[in-house]
């Protein structure tokens, strides 16, 4: 082909080019590159949402502990690549790059949403009747359904757990605080809740004074029992050395099983109690559970009740609550 020709061809194959990589399906040449999982992104969160409020049991456990943080990390990657893309190019936001950070934006703000756990026993409470594990006025430091009144709410095992203490006038120690004998639960006898088999008891770990370096077992010294085909109640904190029983032995409601200690992630001496549908620390669902035969400040007498907790300026508000002795039939169903 003549030299004149072929530089006469030259624009027009050019432009057909152009034409036809503009018009490919899915080929967008003027869209950034952290744009374009934005969609995919949101969509996944819907999907995990709804997948989780569909109570799906022990799925939505290990969806709810690695779903919301891998979705919030992806949103913030993607926010800082953005960041940076548009100024190392020095790129004027338009419509497009301003719906695309609102959505990352969306992503990472939603994270809250994911504050209390749908479990699949919610609505439906154990029937097993549970007392008060300690004699004597008990303070609910965190207990109730909701998370005001309760910061175990958004973990799957503990949803309803109870943290019991005793206080006098808002406050839980007689001292400086700085030792674990400063505090009034400390050494008090623990009771079994109800009667069932012990399936895994725990001691050994030091009882720690507040501020000090924690035991990598968060739950310390412990004692799981099973209260119910499928229903398996947590004890833990306990004193070092305290713990009577061992995997196997039936124990009795209101039988003494430890004492309060502050073994394992606690912030002071205190008893930690929650109920839960396998024998496995973290991995399984909470069961909603209520105490029976107690007395509440005023004296009234309530039959089955979850007390609420709460602390408000460094002070205990919770319900203080005791067990009223030969007022319940602890560990009959109802």
């Amino acid at each position: 082909m003549p030299a004149a020709a072929s530089a006469a061809l030259a624009p027009a194959h050019v432009s057909i080019r152009t034409m036809i990589t503009a018009r490919a399906p899915g080929h967008n040449p003027g869209l950034e590159w952290w744009l374009r999982p934005v969609p995919a992104l949101a969509a996944a969160h819907v999907a995990l949402a709804a997948v989780l409020w569909a109570r799906p049991g022990l799925l939505a456990v290990y969806l709810w502990y690695l779903g919301p943080p891998i979705l919030a990390l992806l949103a913030i990657a993607l926010l800082a690549g953005a960041l940076v893309e548009s100024f190392r190019r020095r790129a004027a936001w338009d419509r497009r790059r301003a719906a695309g950070l609102a959505g990352l934006a969306l992503v990472v703000g939603l994270v809250p949403f994911y504050r209390t756990y749908p479990s699949s026993h919610d609505g439906r409470p154990s029937g097993v009747r549970f007392r008060l594990p300690l004699d004597g006025p008990v303070t609910v430091a965190w207990g109730g359904p909701t998370r005001d009144v309760n910061y175990h709410a958004g973990m799957p095992d503990q949803r309803w757990a109870y943290d019991l203490l005793v206080t006098s006038g808002g406050r839980s120690t007689r001292g400086a605080g700085t030792e674990v004998d400063d505090y009034l639960a400390f050494d008090r006898p623990v009771r079994a809740p109800a009667s069932g088999v012990v399936r895994a008891a725990h001691d050994g770990e030091p009882d720690e004074a507040p501020g000090a370096h924690r035991a990598r077992r968060a739950f310390g010294n412990y004692v799981i029992l099973e209260v119910a085909p499928g229903e398996f109640l947590f004890i833990a904190h306990l004193r070092r050395g305290s713990v009577r029983v061992g995997p196997g032995d039936r124990v009795e409601a209101g039988q003494a099983i430890a004492r309060v200690g502050s073994s394992g992630n606690s912030s002071e001496p205190h008893v930690h109690v929650h109920l839960q549908d396998t024998p496995r620390p973290y991995f399984g669902e909470a069961i909603p559970f209520e105490f029976s035969g107690y007395r509440r400040q005023d004296g009234t007498l309530v039959d089955r009740g979850e007390p609420r907790g709460g602390v408000v300026g460094g002070r205990y508000v919770g319900e203080i609550v005791e067990h009223a002795a030969g007022g319940l039939r602890a560990g009959r169903t109802r």
